[in-house]
């Protein structure tokens, strides 16, 4: 038994003792009167010896005393009872709440009067352990003890977080809340303390501190994209440096503002306040556009424009904008539109067809491909050769031919979009550019025109005919053609390699031609193929992707830029990480997961300087330690966009070893998650078969080798099996 509970029993027992000698003294005084003898001196008698007459009297008064005596001795017991048991139970309540209590004397020498289970718990200590310490034993610094004793002094009460030490060393942070306990005189006697452990809570303050500080560093630190934070009433909360120097307001100038009365141009304030109102009630994002803008000199510019909102429990909070200068893309507009016209005015149309000639063609499709490169938007082109059609005109004669010709020019003007441009290349072939569509959408059109030729009649009222074609199909930025010489090679290769196999088809640039998938539908399943390919194409129109993640994507894409062979590199690293993660049974979400992952894996490059990074020879130690900081720098950029969380721990670890020898954190075994292990391998594999600065590409075979070795070592050995089943080498 601790010297604590022997101290309280003591106490108890010694107050029996005083209340049954004060029930005795009354009881005895009942007795015992005092009177005056003969000889005038005062003395004690038994009530009897004075008057005896008066003794039934007095015993009836004295039953009667002792009865309520003994009544509200009991009610006095009882009271202590349900006290004692109300405070049991707030001690258990206390210590439920994982709440700490403790009674701290005052003096030279402080120590412990009393404490419950709730604060040996936060501090792992038993009582004895806990009494045998002086209270500021249990503080991280003595210095923050005395300065928390000295406050509470002075104030009374106080409650304040400080940091405790655990019975192991470890430092906590608890909330304490403290009184200073006084007498009837109004001297200080004791301390009360309720502590509660509040590490949890400071752990997440620290994080989201530290998430904030990060989403704070990518705002400012984003070049040639102006990001501006709004509140709900309007005014500007945020204003990074390319805010600055886009609209010439610093900072301290712009924050607490309204942007309308900055800013916008009176023509366009109306619509943005109602963007920003639609915004507050809905929590969505509006689709991206354009406005005109005015800077602090009074120059108005254009800006193209992406606001999203930041949610809190489903509700709007703040409103982000993110805008980019694209004075020089109107510019350049509005000198396409002026070179539209002039080529108009000089009759660049094919006199037969009355579309646009392969001259016009050429130039707008150069105009287009910059547009596209600077913007970083896909464009297609797609060539068309009518097959056999020397037979039809040698059967119906040149005429006839003309009809028909006349004919496919009108029907693909029909078919297509009204911003794609259609052109005669010459003789019976066409070429048609497709702005905005992607490789995959090109091949839904190029599969659409086919299958629409194939129900559709040529002629005249005399003779009808169907056609065939041969389509090839081009895609930037998919393929990897930088000029429009290539472009357009690319679209004719695409015919030839149709026609080596007969003819009526459609060839991708460096795939494989597969029969039309049209073919096999019924014809109402083929109209609802149509609709949903056209609907496709309208999305794809007018889409408008989440602003930070085009941002990412952006830098992707600088990285390419600086070096072709990132690009290739990537295309394949992205096709085999994506087999490989089906063979290991990943569900479609992770399957996706290490798909973008594989995308955006090197993306931390940016941070590495070309004179390193394009480096021919061997690199130097210095050098080699900033390339491995790409992972980290990696994962900073993507962690900025919440729903690429996932990917986070893929892009810092597809440079981790099975052994433990990687880097940045050297983690080892299943410590790697699983979609940076197949991130290893296949990195690996593509940067030792491929061309670099500082190697020329090794042979597969010597390849599978290198993952061979490495497997239980380097890299995890199902994995490397897995991979191996992919690539069909084992």
């Amino acid at each position: 038994m601790s010297p604590h509970s022997n101290r309280k029993k003591t106490l108890f027992i010694l107050n029996v003792i005083l209340c049954a000698l004060f029930i005795a003294a009354i009881l005895f005084s009942f007795f015992f009167l005092p009177c005056y003898l003969p000889d005038k001196q005062l003395a004690w008698k038994f009530v009897w010896d004075i008057k005896k007459d008066i003794v039934p009297a007095v015993g009836a008064l004295q039953l009667g005393f002792s009865l309520v005596l003994a009544i509200f001795f009991v009610y006095l017991m009882r009271l202590q009872r349900v006290l004692r048991h109300d405070k049991e139970e707030l001690a258990a309540a206390i210590t439920n709440l994982e709440v700490g209590f403790y009674r701290e004397s005052l003096g030279d020498s402080p120590g412990f009067i009393e404490t419950n289970e709730g604060l040996l718990k936060i501090l792992e200590y038993t009582e004895d352990e806990l009494f045998e310490l002086k209270p500021a034993e249990i503080f991280s610094l003595s210095e923050e003890y005395s300065k928390f004793k000295e406050l509470l002094l002075t104030r009374g009460s106080l409650i304040k977080e400080v940091r405790f030490k655990k019975k192991g060393g470890q430092e906590i942070w608890v909330v304490m809340s403290s009184k200073v306990i006084k007498s009837d005189r109004s001297e200080a006697q004791f301390f009360e303390h309720l502590v509660m452990d509040v590490s949890e809570r400071k752990w997440m303050e620290e994080e989201v501190c530290s998430a904030y500080l990060r989403f704070e560093s990518v705002i400012q630190n984003t070049p040639n994209i102006a990001i501006q934070g709004y509140a709900l009433d309007g005014k500007i909360l945020e204003w990074n440096h390319a805010s600055e120097l886009l609209y010439g307001y610093t900072k301290h100038e712009a924050i607490g503002k309204k942007n309308l009365d900055i800013i916008l141009s009176e023509g366009d304030r109306k619509e943005f306040e109602d963007a920003f109102e639609m915004m507050k009630k809905t929590g969505r994002p509006t689709a991206p556009r354009e406005w005109k803008v005015r800077n602090k000199a009074g120059r108005e510019f254009t800006i193209y424009s992406s606001m999203f909102p930041i949610l809190q429990s489903g509700q709007a909070i703040e409103i982000y904008c993110m805008d980019v200068d694209i004075s020089d893309r109107v510019e350049s507009e509005r000198r396409l539109n002026e070179i539209k016209d002039k080529l108009e005015s000089l009759a660049l149309k094919d006199a037969l067809t009355e579309i646009y000639n392969f001259r016009y063609f050429r130039e707008r499709l150069s105009a287009e491909f910059e547009r596209a490169k600077r913007t970083l938007s896909p464009i297609s082109i797609m060539m068309i050769d009518i097959d056999y059609f020397k037979s039809i005109n040698d059967a119906h004669g040149h005429q006839f031919g003309d009809k028909i010709l006349k004919q496919v020019a009108r029907f693909l003007k029909v078919e297509l979009r009204a911003n794609d441009v259609v052109a005669r290349w010459g003789g019976e072939e066409f070429a048609i550019i497709l702005p905005d569509t992607n490789r995959a959408d090109a091949s839904g059109v190029g599969n659409k025109i086919l299958d629409l030729f194939h129900t559709r009649a040529f002629g005249d009222g005399s003779n009808f005919i169907k056609l065939k074609c041969s389509i090839g199909v081009v895609s930037y930025p998919e393929d990897p053609l930088f000029s429009t010489e290539e472009l357009i090679d690319g679209g004719e290769e695409g015919i030839y390699r149709v026609k080596e196999r007969g003819g009526d088809g459609v060839a991708l640039y460096g795939h494989d031609i597969g029969e039309n998938v049209l073919d096999k539908y019924s014809v109402e399943d083929r109209r609802r193929f149509i609709d949903a390919v056209k609907q496709k194409l309208s999305f794809y129109a007018v889409r408008s992707e989440r602003s930070i993640l085009e941002a990412i994507y952006s830098l992707a894409k600088s990285i390419e830029l600086r070096d072709r062979r990132t690009r290739e590199h990537c295309d394949r690293m992205v096709e085999y990480a994506e087999k490989t993660a089906r063979k290991v049974d990943m569900n479609e979400q992770e399957v996706d997961n290490v798909r973008r992952a594989a995308m955006l894996h090197d993306i931390g490059k940016i941070g590495i300087s070309d004179a390193i990074l394009l480096k021919p020879g061997r690199l130097t130690p210095e050098e080699y330690e900033a390339v491995k900081k790409h992972p980290v720098i990696g994962a900073d950029i993507i962690s900025v966009a919440g729903f690429l969380k996932d990917i986070v721990p893929l892009i810092l670890g597809h440079h981790e070893r099975w052994d433990g020898a990687g880097y940045p954190r050297g983690l080892r075994g299943e410590e790697i998650p699983l979609g940076a292990r197949i991130l290893a391998v296949v990195d690996v594999y593509e940067a030792v078969t491929s061309d670099r600065p500082y190697h020329k590409a090794i042979s597969k075979q010597e390849a599978i080798k290198i993952l061979k070795d490495g497997a239980g070592t380097q890299f995890d050995a199902h994995i490397v099996e897995v991979f191996l089943e992919v690539l069909g080498a084992k």
